[in-house]
């Protein structure tokens, strides 16, 4: 094979040559020849979707709604009632506090030292906030906001003196691009810059990847792009906000309850006075009467001519009755598109067992937007440790319960599971591993129980707790009956 033959296969996308992969089989009794194929044989389908083309491997792409959306959104939850509550609510709710967790084989003392170093190293990442739990706050609200996490972890200027994270910093969603790279096959991060100064396809600023960290909350296409949870509130806001000009309008002119509507006489013209001075006197008269008639209502006490005053007040309450009902309409629609329930807005009314049903639902929700923040967390602290020459082989970061409520029924499940799965390890239906796994951990700290348990002793806990709760059942019903002469529901001469 000559070199032009080389060349044009390697260029050719009709040419490819499979790798076979020999895998064993499940039985593993056999081996399997798999044929793999050398990248991706699927084509983008974004492509032709592209915005622009920074060169001919890398296009620029579009998102499925308009960026300029965003800093509506954002515009809105600060001027907006309904909008701020529901993402301050939700950013207080999510923003529990968080646990730094380290593999078994860090020693507790070096776990001490890796968290006061990220204590004492977290003051100084951004400005204006307070630590981690105010760079947390940020996360949750740009999540919400523009629905996704953009920020870069800066890292010193001088690693070689002063190693670590110095700064994070936060990009604004709208102007992060992503181009897709067909060299590579994978999406590449850019930022958008305005500046006239330089050339349109230099407008693009190539993000780095070991840090700069994109955590998109919706989509369900090849598109990185997160979609704005709040974009479906926009159209019932915009109504609402029309709804409230028009209220605010009738208020100013009509008031709350009505208007009066007064009458004078209109004097005659005098004799040698023009048309200009005599409609200058007509005016004059009629604001000198509204000043009267606005002091007389404020007083109590209006006094005008018999027949040449009349003095009518007419109503705006009995024809806008209904205004309500389309008003809380579209409340209903304006909660619906930020998620959050109409009861937390305090809109209508439901029973104490509906909120309760809609705050557990709430707390469900928060599990996703927990987990990107905390992956996000999770990427910066393991990047500034090792900076610092800290050795462990991974990091978790664990968000607290919301509620005691919630941590409560989180414990008494953990507990019952817990006593599930130590009386399956002792019928040797799992093992050490297994548990540990079943319990949220990464392996085991020990490769066996430190105190051996005993499959009768396991069993016979349960077995004992429903002895004591029937003994107590029983002493219950002796001492209702003793207080009831004529006997209960459950006395037994009255199944005889």
């Amino acid at each position: 094979m000559n070199r032009f033959t080389t060349f044009f296969n390697n260029i050719n996308p009709f040419k490819r040559e499979d790798l076979k992969v020999t895998i064993e089989s499940p039985s593993k009794k056999s081996k399997l020849d798999i044929p793999l194929p050398p990248g991706r044989v699927s084509e983008n389908e974004y492509v032709g979707q592209t915005v622009e083309r920074i060169n001919e491997m890398i296009n620029i792409l579009q998102a499925d709604f308009q960026f300029e959306v965003i800093p509506i959104i954002r515009k809105l939850a600060k001027i907006n009632p309904d909008v701020s509550q529901a993402l301050q609510d939700l950013t207080q709710l999510a923003n529990t506090g968080h646990k730094i967790k380290f593999d078994p084989g860090v020693t507790p003392e070096q776990q001490d030292l890796m968290r006061q170093e990220l204590e004492f190293a977290s003051q100084n990442w951004g400005d204006g906030v307070a630590g981690v739990n105010g760079l947390v706050n940020k996360m949750i609200s740009q999540l919400m906001i523009a629905g996704a996490i953009s920020n870069e972890w800066v890292p010193s200027n001088d690693l070689r003196h002063n190693p670590g994270i110095s700064n994070l910093v936060f990009l604004n969603p709208e102007n992060i691009r992503w181009g897709y790279n067909k060299k590579i096959q994978r999406y590449e991060p850019y930022q958008k810059v305005n500046n006239s100064l330089i050339g349109k396809y230099l407008n693009y600023v190539k993000l780095n990847k070991n840090t700069y960290r994109y955590y998109a909350l919706n989509g369900d296409t090849d598109l990185p792009y997160g979609t704005p949870p709040y974009l479906a509130a926009l159209e019932p806001l915009s109504t609402q906000k029309f709804m409230l000009d028009n209220i605010k309008f009738i208020i100013e002119m009509m008031g709350i309850l009505g208007y009066v509507d007064v009458t004078i006489d209109k004097p005659d013209q005098q004799d040698n006075e023009s048309d200009i001075v005599y409609k200058k006197r007509l005016e004059n008269l009629l604001t000198e009467a509204k000043a009267r008639v606005r002091q007389g209502f404020r007083d109590g006490i209006n006094v005008g001519f018999k027949e040449d005053h009349e003095f009518n007040f007419n109503s705006t309450t009995n024809s806008a009755a209904n205004v309500d009902v389309i008003f809380n309409q579209n409340e209903l629609q304006v909660a619906s598109g930020l998620k959050y329930d109409a009861a937390f807005l305090g809109r209508g009314s439901t029973t104490e067992t509906m909120v309760t049903i809609l705050f557990t639902k709430m707390l469900s929700q928060l599990t996703n937007i927990q987990n990107l923040a905390s992956h996000n967390l999770k990427y910066g602290f393991s990047l500034h440790l090792r900076l610092k020459g800290f050795k462990f082989k991974y990091l978790d970061v664990e968000f607290n319960k919301s509620t005691i409520t919630d941590d409560l029924k989180y414990q008494q499940a953990r507990e019952i599971k817990q006593r599930i799965l130590r009386t399956a390890y002792a019928d040797g239906i799992i093992g050490q591993d297994q548990h540990a796994d079943e319990m949220g951990y990464k392996k085991p700290d020990k490769p066996e129980p430190r105190v051996p348990i005993d499959p009768n002793e396991v069993t016979g806990d349960a077995v004992q707790k429903k002895d004591r709760k029937d003994q107590k059942d029983r002493s219950s019903r002796k001492g209702t009956d003793k207080k009831k002469p004529q006997g209960t529901i459950n006395d037994r001469s009255k199944k005889l």
